[in-house]
């Protein structure tokens, strides 16, 4: 016969509730690595570094949560040339990687680590 644990963090959790409100609980629900989001768009200087270039952008998409991020910046299929790192905020113009295409080459960047930023 199983014997139930006591709960031992189950009055900590209930403070923490109560001091903070459910509104910052609310708030950081789910995985901020959703809330970013790649995108490729036109642009002239991509196209004169190498044809068929376009600007690679990331987004945050959270609408009211500043994000932390670092990237890998690859040229495929897995070249990797070095890590990324930088902060999104809500609303923000999107932060600028780089060119799609280098020298004729594909390059591209992965996400390895997504985050909420600490709440200054």
């Amino acid at each position: 016969m199983l014997v139930p644990r006591p709960l031992h963090w189950l009055p900590l959790t209930a403070a923490l509730f109560a001091c903070c409100g459910p509104a910052v609980a609310s708030q950081a629900v789910g995985d901020p690595a959703a809330y970013l989001e790649f995108e490729s768009v036109p642009d002239g200087r991509c196209q004169i570094l190498s044809e068929g270039g376009k600007l690679r952008v990331l987004h945050n998409r959270h609408a009211s949560l500043t994000i932390d991020y670092r990237l890998l910046r690859v040229f495929p299929p897995t070249r990797p040339q070095g890590l990324v790192g930088g902060t999104i905020a809500a609303g923000a113009e999107p932060a600028k990687l780089g060119c799609t295409r280098v020298d004729g080459r594909e390059q591209d960047w992965v996400l390895k680590r997504a985050r909420y930023a600490p709440e200054e």
